[in-house]
């Protein structure tokens, strides 16, 4: 196989998704070493052997996608080490091959796929793995992607050890024993020194390895990669006093023009939060029928013509258009007839037509349909009227649908009508994202539970049920942990439960100005979070960022503790934002609609509010909105009684009876 067909088969993975512990708290594949980072001296060495990259990464993702490629974390929780690595690559790989190698090796053989894919392919096995001596480097691996299906059943079942999946699939080992200092890693910060000093453990010289890594990185890359790592990296031990990862997130939405986070507006928060999603990679496969609602992981491809023949559109005469007369009537010959799903055997003579049905394959000859409205039949004698059109009230095969062309596209939800569509192609089963995993819970020493007695200074939690109501509808699946009272010690648990099991993070409560220092050091010790005043009403407190535990890494929504505040900031932004990361790459906004308003409302500029509404008609069939009643964020009842959201934009003052005011429809959504 020649270079360029082993590239067009092969997608390049860097295992980048450790802990990182043995190097202190700097993510390892962001160390640098000889001006560059260890994981630029391994892109440059595996990009020329590969036709794309992916990098498995679980924390400094913006570091990462410096080099433009797509950087996926593991969807295996509890860290599960190189093997989760693996699962995620393949699951959004799309060539036939997938080769691994460690971020911390910068010294990979150049020729590492092309040996790998040769041995695979000449022994038939299903993983090639690199070696020297009579030590085997399992990351350094090739496999056939349909090994994905074995990885995944393999960890669902606990497995976790690399040596013992390797076992269980057909391998062969591939001798390098030629290059074998080109597998040397840097664990330590031992070997970094030595390495960079010029003289490594086997005996390279400077001048050696620096033979072997290649050529430094372009300088607008180096500087890149230099900025993301001061930019992102975890604080080390001497880092100055009050630094924090929230910091480096703040210092990173910072960048963004217009950014103010005491008084942020509503746009802008969106268009934050959208630019540091990072969507989930992981596909299943399900029956069609149980992926309603689901988002899709692959493209679906046409495996036939729909139709799948020339078909008849209308009922009437199916006829060769070169029988007719230029002008005049013209008199056939009815030689059969054809029904859907029973066809017309036989070629049509000349001067001959066939009674067709809709739906009926056309009969060989014919290319058009005459609608029997206008035809005239006296025995097997039709007359058919001047005027007709060449291939008039004909379906031709491909039209709505062409074999091997893509019908929908991966990120779209799956609906009714796609679980028709697919069904009309055959396929039994589809391929889809796996579902978010969402955890939440709500904050506070006055929340009491649901069915116990109140005690003074109580209030029942119902901010818990309406989040449960609000992301059942988004099709999550849902970690409630209940009420966490406000206790470091507490909050700091269940955060850290929280991050090694979900994608995302909901908490309501904690994060106004008079709990913001006490919330801030935790979120600062455990992720990035920035706190946000947004300038909206209700819902003006925020928070978000993200939180890593045990290899996971989540997405945070710090919401605010009043009922419609929660209700308010979780439309306008986490809906959104969490659809996106179930990998929906449509519009997925809310849509606005105009209506006149019916009385006046107060407002001030330089806020965006979102009025509880009921959007009616009057008695001459007329739409208009108004507001309901009492706006505080406290009243809940006030939702109950809206069917929409009247949005007051930023610059916008007092509204007068009848102006045009905008509104999102609740129908459907809460």
């Amino acid at each position: 196989m020649n270079a360029d067909r082993i590239k067009d088969s092969v997608t390049g993975l860097i295992l980048a998704g450790g802990q990182g512990r043995r190097m202190g708290n700097v993510d390892k594949g962001l160390e640098l070493f000889r001006g560059k980072r260890l994981v630029d001296h391994v892109y440059e060495r595996l990009a020329p052997q590969v036709g794309g990259i992916i990098i498995n990464a679980n924390q400094n993702h913006d570091a990462y996608k410096t080099f433009g490629v797509r950087v996926v974390s593991d969807a295996i929780g509890n860290f599960a080490g190189p093997l989760a690595g693996l699962h995620a690559g393949l699951s959004v790989s799309r060539r036939p091959y997938l080769a691994s190698v460690p971020c911390d090796s910068p010294f990979l053989p150049e020729d590492l796929v092309e040996r790998l894919l040769a041995r695979l392919n000449e022994s038939g096995a299903e993983l090639a793995v690199a070696k020297t001596g009579d030590q085997p480097h399992p990351v350094f691996c090739l496999a056939r992607r349909g090994v994905l299906e074995h990885l995944s059943n393999f960890l669902k079942g606990g497995g976790r050890k690399i040596d013992a999946w390797y076992a269980s699939l057909a391998m062969v080992e591939v001798n390098f024993d030629d290059r074998a200092e080109a597998f040397s890693n840097i664990n330590t910060r031992e070997e970094l020194a030595n390495l960079e000093e010029g003289t490594s453990e086997d005996g390279n010289t400077e001048a050696e390895t620096t033979a072997e890594t290649g050529t430094h990185a372009a300088p607008a890359i180096a500087a890149a990669a230099a900025a993301a790592l001061e930019r992102l990296s975890p604080p080390s031990g001497d880092s100055p006093a009050g630094v924090t990862s929230g910091d480096a997130l703040a210092r990173v939405v910072s960048c963004i023009e217009a950014y103010d986070p005491n008084a942020l507006r509503v746009e802008k928060a969106r268009e934050v939060i959208r630019s540091l999603l990072v969507p989930v990679a992981t596909n299943e496969k399900l029956a069609v029928r149980a992926a309603l609602g689901r988002v899709l992981g692959e493209p679906i491809i046409s495996t036939l013509d729909v139709p799948a023949h020339d078909n008849a559109a209308m009922d009437g005469y199916a006829l060769r258009h070169a029988d007719l007369k230029a002008a005049g009537e013209t008199e056939l010959r009815l030689a059969g007839s054809a029904f859907a799903g029973r066809a017309f055997a036989g070629k049509l003579g000349r001067r001959e037509c066939v009674r067709i049905m809709t739906g009926a394959v056309m009969p060989q000859g014919a290319d058009t349909v005459v609608i029997q409205e206008i035809v005239q039949t006296e025995g097997d004698k039709v007359r058919i009227p001047a005027g007709q059109k060449r291939g008039q009230n004909r379906r031709l095969a491909g039209e709505d649908l062409a074999a091997g062309k893509a019908v929908l596209e991966a990120g779209q939800a799956v609906g009714p009508a796609e679980l028709g569509l697919i069904a009309s192609l055959g396929l039994a089963e589809v391929t889809v994202r796996r579902r978010l995993r969402v955890a939440f819970f709500s904050t506070g020493d006055e929340l009491a539970s649901v069915g116990s007695t109140l005690k003074p200074g109580e209030v029942y939690d119902s901010n818990r049920y309406t989040l449960y109501g609000m992301l059942s509808r988004l099709g999550c699946d849902l970690i409630d942990m209940g009420v966490v009272r406000d206790d470091q010690a507490s909050l700091e648990r269940a955060l850290k439960a929280a991050a090694a099991d979900a994608d995302a993070i909901i908490t309501s409560g904690g994060v106004s100005v008079g709990e913001a220092d006490f919330i801030r050091e935790l979120l600062g010790k455990l992720g990035e979070v920035v706190f946000w005043k947004i300038a909206m009403k209700p819902g003006r407190p925020m928070a978000f960022g993200k939180i890593a535990h045990a290899g996971n890494e989540a997405h945070f929504f710090g919401l605010p503790g009043n009922p419609v505040a929660v209700m308010v900031t979780f439309y306008q932004f986490v809906r959104e934002a969490l659809l996106a990361l179930s990998g929906r790459t449509d519009d997925c906004t809310l849509p606005l609609l105009q209506a006149p308003c019916a009385c006046s409302v107060k407002k001030s500029p330089g806020r965006t509010e979102f009025q509880r509404g009921l959007l009616a008609r009057d008695e001459r069939g007329q739409w208009s909105v108004a507001p309901t009643g009492a706006q505080g964020s406290g009243v809940l009842r006030s939702m109950a009684q809206a069917n929409c959201f009247i949005v007051l934009e930023h610059e916008r003052g007092s509204v007068k009876p009848g102006e045009l005011v905008r509104v999102q429809l609740f129908d459907g959504l809460i």
